[in-house]
C-alpha cells in the first residue's frame, strides 16, 4: 500500500487521503517487431581425442602366454593392432585408449564347400630307406593232414543198356584235388549206340565244367571215339560210327571236378 498523504485547505483545518486499492491490469500491448540477429560468437576450444573403436579386420601385434606379457599401452605403431593371449586357444585383446580389453568373435555360419582342386603334379621319387632289421623266426604251425592216396573204386552202374565186358571190371579213381579218372572196358549189345548215348553217370558229382574225351573202340583196326562228361553229371557217348561195335575202353577217359 502507498503511504498516507496528509493535506488541508487551510492550516486549521487537516484532510488524511488514504489511496485505494490497485485496478486491475490493463490488457497486453500488441508484440513488438523482432530485433536485429547478433554476429556468431567464437569457436569454442577443441574436446579432447576420443579413443580407438575395436578392430573390425585387425593386424596381429603379437602372441603371448598370458595377460602379464601385454605391453602397459600399445606404441603409436601398433594402434588399431590387436594381441592373442594364450598357448593352445586364444583370446582376442585390443586397447580401447585406456585399458586393455577382449573382443568377442562370434563366428559366422559354415561356408559351402569349396570346389575340389586339380590334382597336383607327382612328387619326385623318394630316396630308398634303409633296409629294416630282420624280424624274428615267426613259430612253426601246425602239421598239415597227409591226403590219403586215393583208392580204385566201383563206378557206378553203367545206363542201360550199356554193359561191363565180360572178364573186366569197371572202377574210377577220385584223389584230393577233385582229378577223375577211369578203368575197364563197356560195350553197347547189338552194337551201333545212337549219338548221345549216356554211358553212365560221373561217379564223384558233376564237374564244374563240360569236358571232351576219347576213348578207343577194341577193334582192328583201332578206331577212337568222343566222349562228353557234361556237367549235367552224365558222360555221353558221340557221333558214333554206323558200324561202331560200342566195345569202349575207359582207361584213357579223366577230369577235373573243381
Amino acid at each position: 500500500m502507498s503511504d498516507i498523504t496528509v493535506t488541508g485547505p487551510t492550516t486549521e483545518v487537516i484532510e488524511i487521503t488514504i489511496p485505494g486499492a490497485p485496478g486491475p491490469p490493463g490488457q497486453p500491448g500488441p508484440q513488438g517487431a523482432g530485433g536485429v540477429q547478433g554476429p556468431t560468437g567464437p569457436a569454442g576450444p577443441i574436446g579432447p581425442t576420443g579413443f580407438h573403436g575395436p578392430p573390425g579386420g585387425f593386424t596381429v601385434a603379437a602372441v603371448v602366454p598370458d595377460t602379464s606379457h601385454l605391453p602397459a599401452a600399445p606404441t603409436p605403431a601398433q594402434a588399431g593392432m590387436v594381441w592373442l593371449v594364450g598357448t593352445t586357444s586364444y583370446v582376442v585383446y585390443w586397447w580401447n585408449g585406456t585399458a586393455w580389453q577382449t573382443l568377442n568373435i562370434a563366428a559366422g555360419p559354415q561356408g559351402p564347400t569349396g570346389l575340389t582342386g586339380p590334382t597336383g603334379p607327382a612328387g619326385p621319387q623318394g630316396v630308398v630307406g634303409p633296409t629294416g632289421a630282420q624280424g624274428p623266426v615267426g613259430s612253426t604251425g601246425p602239421a598239415g593232414a597227409t591226403p590219403t592216396s586215393p583208392l580204385w573204386q566201383p563206378l557206378p552202374a553203367l545206363t542201360s543198356p550199356w554193359a561191363v565186358v565180360a572178364g573186366s571190371t569197371c572202377q574210377y579213381l577220385s584223389d584230393a584235388w577233385g582229378r577223375v579218372q577211369l578203368r575197364g572196358e563197356v560195350y553197347y549189345p547189338g552194337a551201333n549206340p545212337p549219338d548221345l548215348s549216356i554211358i553212365t553217370t560221373c561217379p564223384v558229382g558233376a564237374p564244374t565244367h563240360n569236358t571232351t574225351q576219347f576213348a578207343v573202340e577194341d577193334v582192328i583196326p583201332t578206331r577212337v571215339y568222343r566222349v562228353d562228361v557234361h556237367t549235367d553229371g552224365n558222360i555221353y557217348l558221340r557221333f558214333p560210327a554206323l558200324n561202331t561195335t560200342g566195345q569202349l575202353f575207359l582207361d584213357t577217359i579223366s577230369w577235373q571236378t573243381q
